[in-house]
C-alpha cells in the first residue's frame, strides 16, 4: 500500500514526529497533491499533526491564475490554513541576471521561508518524488560531477524536507487514480527542448525497458548515499576549516543565497598535505566563501589547488584570488596598491606586484667579503636589527624614515620624487619594515639604523629582479 510505504519512509528517516507543526509546498501538480492527501491520511494516524499549505504563482505561465484558484479551492475543501505569494520572477531574473528556473527557485524558497515562520512551522515539505530525484542525478553526472553533485535532491536541507523521494512518479500516479483526486497539469512539463523533460519522457522509461526496470530506485540510492557520506566528509572538513583558515571566517548561506567573505584566507601548503579529496572540499567551500560561487567546478578547483607563489585564479573581474606565502586570499584590484600588505620570512622567494621578485640572503659578515651596493636593485642590512618576518607592503601617506647618511627624517613621497622615480611607479614600489619601521624602499638608500657597521655579525641581503612581462 502506497501510505504504508510513504509513513515507513517518513519514520525510518525521522523526517518529523507526530506533533509536528508543517508547511507543505503546494504547486497543485500531481505531486504536491499527492503530498497533502498522504499526511492528511498520516494525521488520522498522528491526531496531533498540525498541517497549512503554502502556493507560490510565479506568474510566468498563462495557467499560473488558474494554478492558484485550484489551489485556493482545495485548501477550503480540505478546510486547511493557506499561504499565498506572487513574484515578478521575470523582471527579479533580468536584474540579478539569472535564467527562470534559478529565479524561481530563489523567490519560491524566499517566500516559503517567510511563511513558514510566520506560522511557526518546524519544517517545510516539498513534493519531490524518487524520480525527480533519479532525473537530477543523471544531469548532474551528464554536466560533470563529483561525489557533492551526486547528492542531488536533498532528503534535508535546513528546514526543508523532501518526504516523496521514498516513492516513484509511477506510485504517485497509481495513488492518485486510487483516490480520484483531481490535479493541475503544467504544459511545460511536455517540452522535450528541456533536458529534464527528454530525460523524464524519453531516457528513463527507455533504460527502464531495455537496461533496468530499477534503475529509478539505484539512482535515488546512489544520491542517499552520496548524502550520508558527505555529511560525514563535510563534518571532517568542518573540523579542518579553523586549523587551515584566518580571517574572516564567513557565514553559513540560507537558501539559495551565497554570503561573501573577502577577508578568508586559506593555507595552501596544509591543503598539500591533504588527501586530494579533502583538498577540493575545502577549496570549494573556500570559493564559495571568499568569491561567492555557487557551485565552484572540478575545473575551478584544480586550478586553485596548482597555483604557484604570486600566481591569481580569475573568476570575473571582481573575483580574483591570490598565492600570497602560501596563503590563498582574496584581491582587491581597486586597492590593492595601497592595502597590499605581506609577511615576508626572507627564506623563500617574493613576488610583488605581478613585477618583481625579491630574493633574500643571509651572510657571515667575516666572510661576506667586498659588497656591491646598489640601491636600486640590492640592499645589506644589519640582521641582527631585524626582527622577522619583514613586512611588505605599497607605500601609504605620512611614511617616512631616516635614509642612511641623514641626520633626521623624510619623507617617503619627497625621496621618491627627489630621486626622479617616475610617478606610476612610486605608489607600487615596496617598502620593506621590521617591526614597524621601514627599512628600505627599492631606490632608495637603507635605513640609518639598519645599516651595516663593523659590529655587524650577520648582513641579511635583498635583492630585487623583474619578472618577465
Amino acid at each position: 500500500m502506497i501510505y504504508q510505504k510513504f509513513k515507513r519512509f517518513v519514520e525510518a528517516n525521522k523526517l518529523f514526529g507526530p506533533q509536528s507543526r508543517l508547511l507543505v509546498a503546494v504547486s497543485g501538480g500531481q505531486d504536491s497533491v499527492a503530498l497533502v492527501h498522504l499526511l492528511l491520511e498520516l494525521k488520522q494516524d498522528w491526531p496531533q499533526l498540525d498541517l497549512a499549505l503554502a502556493h507560490f504563482n510565479h506568474q510566468l505561465r498563462a495557467s499560473a491564475a488558474s494554478d492558484e484558484r485550484f489551489v485556493r479551492q482545495l485548501a477550503r475543501k480540505l478546510r486547511l490554513k493557506l499561504f499565498v505569494g506572487r513574484g515578478r520572477v521575470r523582471e527579479f531574473a533580468r536584474q540579478n541576471r539569472l535564467n527562470l528556473e534559478e529565479a524561481g527557485r530563489l523567490k519560491r524558497y524566499e517566500f516559503l521561508e517567510k511563511a513558514a515562520e510566520k506560522w511557526g512551522a518546524e519544517l517545510v515539505l516539498t513534493a519531490h518524488t524518487m524520480t525527480d530525484q533519479a532525473e537530477t542525478v543523471l544531469m548532474r553526472i551528464f554536466r560533470g560531477t563529483g561525489v557533492e553533485g551526486l547528492q542531488a535532491i536533498r532528503l534535508r536541507a535546513g528546514q526543508v524536507v523532501r518526504p516523496l523521494l521514498g516513492l516513484k512518479r509511477q506510485e504517485i500516479e497509481q495513488y492518485l487514480r486510487e483516490k480520484r483526486l483531481k490535479f493541475r497539469v503544467d504544459e511545460t512539463n511536455l517540452d522535450t527542448s528541456i533536458l529534464r523533460n527528454r530525460i523524464r519522457l524519453e531516457l528513463i522509461p527507455q533504460l527502464e525497458r531495455e537496461f533496468d526496470p530499477e534503475v529509478v530506485s539505484h539512482l535515488a540510492r546512489l544520491a542517499l548515499i552520496a548524502q550520508e557520506e558527505n555529511e560525514a566528509l563535510a563534518e571532517l572538513a568542518d573540523g579542518l576549516w579553523a586549523v587551515i583558515t584566518r580571517g574572516c571566517c564567513g557565514r553559513h548561506k540560507k537558501e539559495g543565497q551565497a554570503l561573501a567573505s573577502p577577508g578568508l584566507e586559506l593555507d595552501l601548503r596544509a591543503l598539500g598535505e591533504m588527501p586530494v579529496a579533502m583538498a577540493r572540499r575545502l577549496v570549494r567551500k573556500f570559493l564559495h566563501l571568499a568569491l561567492g560561487l555557487e557551485s565552484p567546478s572540478f575545473d575551478q578547483t584544480r586550478a586553485v589547488l596548482e597555483l604557484k607563489e604570486g600566481q591569481k585564479f580569475s573568476w570575473g573581474q571582481d573575483k580574483v584570488l591570490i598565492n600570497e606565502q602560501g596563503w590563498l586570499k582574496k584581491l582587491d584590484r581597486k586597492s590593492a596598491a595601497t592595502r597590499s600588505s605581506l609577511r615576508w620570512s626572507g627564506e623563500e622567494s617574493l613576488l610583488f606586484a605581478d613585477r618583481w621578485e625579491f630574493k633574500g640572503e643571509v651572510l657571515d659578515a667575516r666572510k661576506s667579503g667586498e659588497l656591491r651596493y646598489d640601491d636600486n636593485i640590492r640592499c645589506y642590512l644589519d640582521a641582527g636589527q631585524l626582527e622577522f618576518p619583514l613586512e611588505v607592503r605599497s607605500r601609504r601617506p605620512g611614511d617616512k624614515y631616516r635614509p642612511l647618511g641623514m641626520k633626521g627624517e623624510k619623507k617617503l613621497k619627497d625621496l621618491l620624487r627627489e630621486r626622479k622615480i617616475p610617478r606610476a611607479k612610486r605608489g607600487i614600489l615596496p617598502v620593506f619594515l621590521s617591526g614597524g619601521r621601514v627599512v628600505w624602499v627599492p631606490g632608495l638608500p637603507v635605513a640609518d639604523e639598519f645599516k651595516v657597521t663593523p659590529a655587524t655579525r650577520k648582513i641579511f641581503v635583498i635583492e630585487k629582479s623583474d619578472l618577465p612581462a
